[in-house]
């Protein structure tokens, strides 16, 4: 009998990824197009035909269920989506039902920090801790928490908000209604903004990577002051949680020499005493698949 395996999806705001992969972790067929600014329906049936054709090139399995890595704080008990920033089209959308009727599958939805969280645990950085945190520097900043080896999501799937963390009073205004989130010191945005306002000509994070390899003083002073932040909303989790490891991963994390000595400075100095030395900062290994591993990962655990 054929190992089983699971549909598993990766909605984004500029993409839609769909994969299909087995219960060992193995991926056996990829799909993807652009989410594009269409109505939710639309969208809805673009993520079935790119579930169609993954099982087709999949082959002969008996696909379990449907995973889905979704970029919100908050998934309903039915599957209901809230606080989709980046794909407004599906606010208040059942995505358990929507999906459902369209593959005839069960739809498990989980955040999308959350499942590359679990991702990590599973397949990469974290594999076997006991306890491990996540967190995606991206164009905002997400986060998951590995609990006794199991994915920890909290009430309403949202555990883990690591980038809603305070860490500056009456800062910088964010996307939540605060001020002062870690993400507007520590995101690919945050970084592009702190360039602008110094008058560095950078339009992506990437170019104010590259500055700062050069040489380039400023560019410089920015990773240092965002390394900085992070290390301060590490040694927050640190002292909150204990994880053996925090995994850092996202576009943001390839600019690590950049910002790293900053990072592991600000947590050394604010974490209690016995967790200095003892929890791990390691990079992330498994890239763009994190996320659709974990939620298929997670999906199989619901079954």
């Amino acid at each position: 009998m054929n190992e089983k395996a699971a549909l598993s999806l990766d909605l984004g705001g500029t993409n839609v990824r769909v994969v299909a992969v087995t219960e060992s972790g193995k991926i056996l067929s990829r799909q993807h197009s652009p989410t594009g600014s269409t109505s939710a329906g639309e969208i809805y049936d673009e993520i079935a035909r790119l579930a169609e054709r993954c099982k087709e090139e999949a082959g002969v399995f008996e696909f379990a269920a449907f995973g889905a890595a979704i970029p919100t704080t908050t998934i309903g008990d039915n599957g209901e989506l809230a606080h989709l920033p980046n794909i407004p089209q599906l606010e208040g959308t059942d995505i358990s039902r929507e999906l459902g009727l369209r593959t005839g599958l069960k739809i498990v939805a989980v955040n999308d920090a959350s499942a590359a969280t679990l991702g990590e645990h599973w397949l990469g950085a974290s594999k076997g801790a006991l306890n491990a945190v996540g967190i995606t520097l991206g164009t905002g900043v997400g986060g998951g928490l590995i609990v006794d080896r199991r994915l920890y999501v909290g009430t309403g799937g949202g555990a883990g908000e690591i980038g809603h963390i305070r860490l500056v009073p009456g800062g910088r205004p964010c996307g939540c209604g605060g001020k002062g989130c870690l993400e507007q010191y520590c995101s690919a945005t945050a970084i592009v903004r702190s360039a602008g306002e110094i008058g560095l000509a950078a339009g992506t994070a990437r170019d104010v990577f590259d500055l700062a390899a050069s040489g380039n003083a400023a560019a410089t002073a920015i990773f240092s002051e965002m390394g900085s932040y992070l290390g301060l909303g590490l040694s927050i989790v640190n002292n909150l949680f204990s994880p053996d490891i925090i995994v850092l991963g996202g576009g943001v994390a390839s600019g690590w020499e950049q910002f790293f000595p900053a990072t592991e400075a600000a947590l050394y100095e604010n974490s209690l005493p016995d967790r200095r030395s003892r929890v791990k900062i390691v990079r992330a290994l498994l890239g763009d698949d994190a996320g659709v591993l974990g939620a298929a990962k997670y999906t199989f655990q619901q079954l």
